[in-house]
């Protein structure tokens, strides 16, 4: 309903689902995707809207966009942007380190962190991904024996260099713990369970078609969500669609009865119900500021 929806990238459906290139951007239209994007700018200079919200794109920026994210790069004219760019799926993230499970939300945005979307990286750390990504697309494009291992471990250490430095920019936010190590088996599990949910959050989903879909109980799948957020499933799920609406009504001319369509609500009366509840304002009171804000801003 909208420019640009990506379904799909190639080698996707191998079986190790992660492409990568460099290429000269100069544009790219308003457009969102199913899949996961990490972006190195090595020179020129330009400018992306991520939501609604623009930042400049020169060498050292990072970029991370989940699915629910809708943007658009400008290059300038004259100095079109040199880009690393690589697509995964939502499972890279949430299969990162079985202990670090804070790291895994602070990507995803989830819990107590709300992370930004890019960050800027100065000397020597831009010189060390720069190598990185320089040598996962070596490996990406002369592929030798464990090919997937030696590929992630590059992709890992570029995300835990994306989450440092995201911390670092933003002092506010509270420091990663390591590692819990009282973590259940039972807690772990519920890995598969949010990744199906990244995947699959526009369409119906219920906490009993996901235990069905997962061999759990439904009151052990509902512990889990709650022992892991401190909330429902039913919250969980709300969470990211209305994510998903915030975006569209940024960065789209949507009514807000198709957004609630496009969203997974099914009806304009869900949205405003739930998007009220969990941001404090309406749809469009929520849409009217965020513009207004913007254009100050500028």
């Amino acid at each position: 309903m909208y420019p640009e929806y990506l379904f799909e990238y190639p080698n996707m459906n191998s079986s190790f689902p992660f492409y990568m290139k460099r290429k000269l951007q100069w544009k790219t239209p308003v457009h969102r995707h199913d899949f996961v994007e990490l972006t190195l700018v090595l020179g020129g200079k330009g400018s992306e809207t991520i939501n609604g919200a623009a930042h400049d794109m020169i060498p050292g920026t990072m970029v991370l966009l989940l699915p629910y994210q809708v943007h658009e790069i400008a290059a300038d004219p004259n100095c079109p942007l040199d880009l690393f760019i690589c697509n995964f799926p939502m499972d890279v993230i949430t299969e990162l380190c079985d202990k670090e499970i804070c790291l895994r939300d602070f990507l995803l945005g989830t819990g107590i962190h709300d992370r930004r979307a890019f960050v800027r990286l100065e000397d020597p750390v831009f010189d060390e991904m720069q190598q990185c990504f320089t040598s996962l697309l070596k490996e990406y494009e002369n592929p030798q024996p464990f090919k997937p291992i030696m590929s992630k471990a590059h992709l890992q250490r570029a995300l835990t260099q994306f989450a440092r430095s995201n911390l670092e920019s933003q002092p506010e936010l509270q420091a990663i713990p390591t590692g819990n190590p009282k973590l259940s088996s039972s807690t772990r599990s519920i890995w598969p369970v949010i990744n199906y949910i990244h995947e699959h959050y526009l369409e119906p989903l219920s906490l009993s078609s996901l235990s069905e879909q997962f061999r759990l109980h439904p009151s052990t799948l509902s512990e889990m969500f709650v022992r892991q957020y401190g909330i429902h499933f039913t919250d969980f799920l709300h969470e990211l669609r209305v994510r998903h609406a915030c975006s569209l009504l940024l960065a789209t001319e949507l009514s807000i009865a198709e957004i609630a369509e496009e969203s997974g609500f099914g009806s304009y009366s869900s949205l405003v119900r739930i998007f009220h509840k969990t941001k404090g304002v309406s749809p469009r009171e929520y849409q009217t500021a965020r513009h207004s804000n913007h254009a100050d801003a500028n």
